[in-house]
């Protein structure tokens, strides 16, 4: 199970409510938290406002360094 699986899992939301609030169709969340879709910095970005949670919760290999929001992000 991914770390997103279980971040959204942990915080009760479903594939689509998180999805919906992430602004992303459910099958695109589907295919990122089953490794089939390449995850972008702006969809961890998206996803862990979603969930609630900081983006390097959900890929550890990031450090606290990179935006907390879309927003956040250099133009």
């Amino acid at each position: 199970m991914s770390l997103i699986t279980q971040q959204r899992k942990a915080v009760g939301l479903s594939l689509r409510a998180c999805a919906h609030l992430a602004g992303m169709d459910h099958a695109k969340l589907f295919r990122l938290e089953h490794g089939h879709l390449k995850l972008k910095v702006n969809d961890v970005l998206l996803l862990a406002r979603a969930i609630g949670c900081k983006p390097s919760e959900l890929i550890p290999e990031l450090d606290d360094e990179i935006p907390n929001s879309p927003e956040e992000m250099p133009t």
